[in-house]
């Protein structure tokens, strides 16, 4: 993902204050006027720092220090200076811009209102630091996180100091939500640059799909606290754009990413979940788009940019799955929850600094205290939660409750369950007719292939029939029923293949048809109606035993499922009060009574660890009365009888799911059989086609030297009228050219294809198959040497097409003269060339058996005579 767009925050603006005259004024009537004296360079300094922070003078890195010293001597001036309107004690007013609404501005007498605007204007110029820092080298990503966790520290710091003190109302920047705010907004971009970093390093896709919805968390929680009160009118609505749209975004990332994930960790069942969370993706990019144009140009060409990387891996996926996977896409809301938990956070309350140390160390030790008292009651509940799910798991509960009802699924047993469920994901008998579909139109793509493939070289054949009948011996060239016959062959290898395999479609197509209604009910539902039902015995009126376990039981179960839902309230109960608990307002104000006030503080959990433990006793209880009731049941009721009935009941449906994947993977087999013979074929047309225009080239020039020998003979004719005597004819073609053929370029077509043919090492296989007796193991017979009688069916299935063994084994004299046209490496001996002169013709203007050396030769015969 692109680096997106950062905010920084503007710093308040103050106005000048004299603060050493206020102070001297109260030092000199209080303490005396040497006391005055002596604090007066103390109080030059502060003055000077002060007007340093309101004119916001020097570089960010220096108004980052006087801010931070000016704050640590406020706290020093606290404890010795109070502040007062009255004549008591120091008379100053603070006044303080609004930094958002600059036009607002605010007056307090405290130094809490001081403080606090000094700890806002630290967060702001760190935040403008991080904006500085240069995000595309890896450092400046490392400074830019580091700084943004500082200003989000100081925001925290502000959240839970200062703003808890300041008179109300409170300016709205100054709020404990504005600062909370602000302080999410920087932990998300700090984040973000996380994001980045590992994204630049190349991470997992898994590491980035947590670090991405860490970001996306983050984000949304700053865009909930500026959509409620009372921030919602106070931020300019580009604020809330950017903070939902870059929510958004990194949602649809961590979509991304863990789709990414899935595919990579499991092909076959991935592809589909990533389709499904892709679209997903797409209608949360769609509302991003929307929201996005209250925002600035960069984000919204990097809600363009997401769309399109987006749209690309939905296509590729789909494509993916429509053409190898042929997975079913789930609904998004089928789709099992993505595993995007948020990375730790380790930027919250990183601005300690401003806490007294004693302070963060008394604090640090109330926090171990409340994870103890925590950690506790959440064992406890995680331990009553794993003895009820083994106990019921020992005890076939709920299962054996619900065998009472009519057409439940409880009694199916679990491996009769599991393959059912395997045949509906699936999509059942729907899925096996689309395959078969599928099937049928890739082999009427194949037949079609090889049919024109069989025309071009009847019709090549044809021509080259034509011309020799019209030119009779001076047509010399090899026909071409001899030069194509290793084609020919293939072609009519590939038609006896697909013959073959034409046989073992139509068994599966009857065999389809004949079994659609037996897949048609391979449903859970549908095998649990005619699962046997468990019957009550017949009681008298006495005996009410089997009918009062029942009650008992029922009871017993509803009992523990509200102890459950409880167990997950009380553990969320827990959770929120601990994030709630804020004792640090409290550890200031006392600090030196810090234990007393942590035992005081720890009480408020004990509701809780009461409850806890409430729910953990009352579980034990319905568990014992379980037992009993569970044993009246099932001796009561034949149970066990009724399990074993049910277990040969399902014997048959077992069977129809192993027929129903029978034929699903016979399916499929035919399908990769078709779509590897269609690459077959393909090369075969290139072949032909190569073959075809080299033929068409020798026809051509050997058309026009025909031609030239006629204008020669012709020639001769008239100098034979000028009474020079009878002359001898001039040489036939085949002695003229004798010396130029071999010449002409060659196609590919005369190649060795045994050497790359994928299908040799199968069609050897299957054929020591046969030679041995037995049948292939699937349902279709295995494909060998290409023959005039191909081998009997003994079942159905598919192999890939093999060449024609005579192709594979041709001899040394037969593969010389296919070199001669198919560029061979080898060259003929010189007996070959004797025996058999290769049926190539040189060019007539070149080497000394052209026609015109020829010709002039004649001539010259001619005139001495």
């Amino acid at each position: 993902m692109t680096s997106t767009i950062l905010l920084a925050v503007h710093c308040k603006k103050g106005e000048s204050l004299d603060l050493r005259k206020a102070v001297n004024t109260y030092v000199a009537g209080t303490y005396g006027v040497q006391a005055a004296e002596e604090a007066g360079d103390d109080m030059q300094e502060i003055q000077s720092l002060r007007d340093d922070i309101v004119n916001l003078s020097g570089s960010l890195q220096h108004l980052r220090r006087t801010l931070s010293k000016y704050y640590r001597m406020l706290a020093l001036m606290e404890s010795r200076f109070p502040l007062s309107r009255s004549r008591e004690g120091v008379n100053l007013t603070f006044s303080w811009a609004d930094a958002f609404k600059p036009s607002k501005r605010a007056e307090q007498a405290s130094l809490d209102f001081e403080r606090a605007a000094i700890l806002f204007n630290l967060g702001a110029v760190a935040s403008q630091q991080g904006l500085a820092c240069e995000r595309r080298s890896e450092a400046g990503l490392r400074e830019s996180a580091r700084v943004f966790q500082e200003a989000a520290g100081y925001f925290a710091a502000l959240r839970e100091g200062p703003c808890l003190r300041i008179e109300r109302p409170a300016p709205m920047d100054l709020t404990p939500e504005a600062a909370d705010m602000l302080c999410h907004m920087m932990l998300a971009q700090a984040q973000e640059c996380v994001f980045e970093k590992a994204a630049a390093d190349r991470k997992s896709p898994a590491l980035l799909a947590r670090l991405s919805k860490q970001v996306s968390s983050y984000y949304d929680d700053c865009s909930r606290l500026l959509t409620s009160a009372p921030l919602t009118s106070h931020f300019d609505k580009s604020w809330v754009a950017h903070a939902g749209v870059k929510s958004m975004l990194y949602d649809v990332e961590a979509i991304v990413q863990s789709s990414a994930a899935l595919a990579a960790a499991d092909p076959l069942a991935g592809v589909a979940q990533e389709i499904a969370r892709l679209k997903a993706a797409q209608i949360v990019l769609a509302r991003a788009r929307k929201d996005a144009k209250a925002t600035s140009k960069e984000l919204q060409e990097n809600v363009a940019a997401k769309e399109s990387q987006v749209a690309q891996r939905l296509a590729k996926a789909e494509r993916e799955n429509a053409t190898v996977y042929l997975q079913r896409v789930p609904a998004e809301a089928d789709l099992p929850p993505a595993d995007l938990e948020a990375v730790d956070d380790e930027v919250r309350n990183l601005f300690s600094s401003v806490i007294p140390d004693a302070s963060a160390k008394a604090l640090s030790r109330y926090t171990e205290m409340v994870d103890i008292v925590i950690r506790k009651a959440t064992e406890a509940l995680d331990a009553a939660s794993d003895e009820a799910r083994l106990r019921l798991r020992e005890w076939d509960l709920p299962e054996a409750l619900q065998a009472l009802e009519a057409g439940s699924v409880a009694a199916l047993p679990d491996a009769v369950r599991s393959e059912l469920e395997d045949v509906e994901r699936s999509g059942g008998l729907k899925h096996l007719q689309e395959v078969a579909q599928q099937v049928k139109e890739v082999r009427r793509v194949a037949v079609e292939e090889l049919q024109a493939v069989a025309r071009d070289l009847a019709n090549e054949e044809a021509d080259d029939e034509q011309l020799r009948a019209h030119h009779g011996s001076r047509w010399n060239r090899a026909p071409s029923s001899q030069l194509t016959r290793g084609l020919r062959d293939r072609v009519a290898g590939y038609q006896s293949n697909l013959a073959v395999a034409g046989e073992s479609d139509s068994r599966l197509e009857r065999r389809l048809a004949g079994e659609s209604a037996a897949f048609a009910a391979l449903g859970i539902e549908a095998a649990a109606a005619e699962m046997p039902r468990l019957q009550a015995p017949m009681l008298s009126v006495d005996n009410m035993g089997p009918a009062a376990a029942v009650t008992t039981l029922r009871t017993a179960l509803e009992g523990l499922d509200t102890l459950s839902a409880q167990r997950a309230s009380l553990e969320e109960g827990l959770k929120e009060r601990k994030q709630r608990d804020n004792v640090l307002p409290k550890l200031l104000a006392a600090p030196r009574d810090a234990e007393a006030l942590f035992r005081e503080e720890i009480k408020k959990y004990d509701d809780l660890v009461d409850e806890v433990d409430a729910n953990v006793a009352k579980q034990g209880q319905l568990l014992a009365a379980i037992r009993p009731a569970l044993a009246t049941y099932k001796a009561d009721y034949g149970y066990e009888d009724w399990k074993r009935a049910c277990n040969s009941a399902a014997a048959g449906i077992r069977q129809q799911c192993a027929r129903f994947k029978e034929l699903q993977d016979n399916l499929a087999e035919g399908l990769r059989f078709y779509m590897s013979l269609q690459e077959a074929i393909a090369q075969l047309r290139q072949h032909v086609g190569d073959h075809i225009l080299t033929r068409r080239m020798q026809r051509d020039e050997m058309v026009e030297e025909l031609r030239r020998v006629a204008e020669s003979q012709r020639l001769s004719n008239q100098m034979s009228t000028m009474q020079l005597g009878p002359q001898p004819p001039p040489p036939p073609p085949s002695q003229q050219h004798q010396g130029s053929q071999g010449q002409y370029p060659s196609g590919p077509y005369h190649q060795q294809y045994p050497s790359s043919n994928p299908y040799t090492g199968q069609q050897t296989q299957q054929q020591q198959g046969y030679q041995q007796g037995g049948g292939p193991a699937g349902p279709y017979p295995s494909f060998g040497p290409l023959s005039s009688n191909p081998p009997p069916s003994q079942g159905g299935g598919y192999s890939a097409p093999t060449p024609p063994s005579d192709w594979q084994s041709q001899g040394p004299q037969q593969q010389q003269q296919y070199n001669t046209y198919g560029g061979g490496s080898g060259a003929p001996s010189t007996q070959q060339q004797q025996d058999q002169p290769p049926p190539s013709y040189g060019n007539p203007m070149q080497g000394t058996g052209g026609h015109v050396q020829n010709l002039g030769t004649y001539l010259s015969d001619v005139f001495r005579k």
